[in-house]
């Protein structure tokens, strides 16, 4: 795993371990909550957050996280009743059942630990001396010999929970360590096949794998800041229905985590209300909440062609091609991609979830705008290449004073 002893004893320079600035407590509680029976649910408050779902058919499994400094962590997490006062007094105003979950889990049936995971490893760290050519035939018509140690899983790409992908990374880990080997063998016979196929096995698990260990680091800043809160998380987008207007219908309606308890099932509940409020949810509601009309709107499972987009834009009288150089009612951009960046801390962000968040807040920073302003977001909706050139611009600018750097697909303070 992460403290491989293995790993260790390899000695690769500059290997340390890296602590992303969370501590996770893990708790079981026997008996049922309703709130769990045979569902998950995620709290977050854009700085803690809990996740919790069944264990066993009668008993529920919780994981806390939150923001703490290394020292405070490692002495928090050796101590099981001062942990357990500090996840009381951070949930003590969070909805039900989550204060009676904690307090009701006894100090034996939790433990916490601080987050820790490595930068990415490359190839020739793992393995000195491989190049891209490690592992083919050489002069002799043979794979030059290899070290018979490799690593695999958390021992090799140690990445935050956030993601619930290490354990998935490491299975594909064995069956392509598998498949390596046995091309190697089939190719080199059992003895040079080795050589030929550890290399080439690492190369393509480090590949695989690095974007998954920078997208945790990624998840993990996301889940505990404010982005968070934002309406437009995947989470929330891959639903296929327009969730803010959802969650506006269930609180009118009272329903919450208490409804669980109702007879007809959550479940149920709020699958009604999501019923009866896609019915009138489209391209068209959208942008009648932003200009007060309503274009007709195309069929619920087929998004309007860009032509049909600039038609109703014409429509609504929205301007025919707002210059790069707009500044958006005075949106800051650089002062809003250096505060994401912030947040992301050290790892920084990719470029495109960078241009994905940035954008995002200045669609709707120029739909609080007075009408003009307002109307823009319709062009801008209906020519997304224009928009990304926007966001470029911007992004050049900031990199030109020296607000951020970038290096490859990611971007970070400057």
């Amino acid at each position: 795993g992460i403290f491989s002893t293995v790993r260790r004893q390899l000695a690769m320079p500059g290997d340390r371990l890296h602590y992303v600035g969370l501590v996770v407590v893990l708790g079981i509680l026997d008996g049922s909550v309703p709130l769990t029976q045979r569902r998950i649910f995620e709290t977050v408050d854009g700085t803690t957050r809990l996740y919790a779902m069944p264990f066993t058919s009668s008993s529920t499994m919780w994981q806390l996280s939150f923001p703490c400094s290394e020292e405070a962590a490692r002495t928090l997490t050796k101590d099981a009743a001062a942990l357990k006062a500090e996840l009381l007094s951070r949930c003590r105003g969070w909805h039900d059942p989550i204060p009676a979950l904690l307090a009701d889990t006894p100090l034996d049936g939790m433990s916490g630990y601080p987050v820790y995971d490595r930068e990415v490893l490359e190839p020739a760290v793992l393995r000195p001396g491989a190049g891209a050519g490690a592992g083919k035939p050489g002069l002799a018509g043979r794979p030059a010999p290899q070290d018979r140690v490799t690593l695999i899983g958390d021992a090799a790409h140690p990445m935050t929970p956030f993601k619930a992908q290490g354990a998935n990374q490491a299975l594909s880990d064995a069956v392509l360590l598998a498949e390596a080997l046995v091309q190697g063998v089939r190719e080199h016979g059992a003895l040079a096949g080795l050589d030929a196929a550890l290399p080439l096995f690492e190369r393509r698990m480090l590949s695989r794998s690095a974007r998954v260990v920078v997208g945790s680091r990624e998840k993990a800043k996301e889940l505990h800041s404010s982005l968070a809160l934002q309406p437009g998380r995947k989470v929330q987008r891959d639903t296929g229905v327009d969730m803010p207007r959802v969650v506006r219908a269930l609180r009118a309606g009272g329903i919450g985590s208490g409804s669980a308890t109702d007879p007809r099932g959550l479940d149920a509940v709020v699958a009604e209300v999501v019923d009866r409020t896609s019915a009138s949810a489209s391209h068209a509601a959208e942008l009648d909440a932003i200009f007060g009309k309503r274009p007709a709107a195309p069929p619920a499972d087929q998004a309007p062609p860009k032509r049909a987009k600039r038609a109703q834009c014409s429509a609504l009288g929205a301007p025919g091609a707002p210059p790069l150089d707009a500044d958006g009612a005075h949106f800051e951009w650089r002062e809003t991609m250096r505060a994401l960046l912030e947040t992301a801390g050290e790892a920084g962000l990719r470029r495109k979830r960078l241009r994905k968040l940035v954008l995002r807040l200045y669609l709707r920073h120029l739909s609080r705008q007075p009408e003009a302003a307002r109307e823009e977001v319709c062009w801008w909706r209906a020519h997304p290449a224009e928009l990304q050139a926007l966001f470029r611009k911007h992004l050049r600018a900031a990199k030109g004073v020296g607000l951020v750097r970038t290096q490859g697909k990611m971007v970070r303070v400057g």
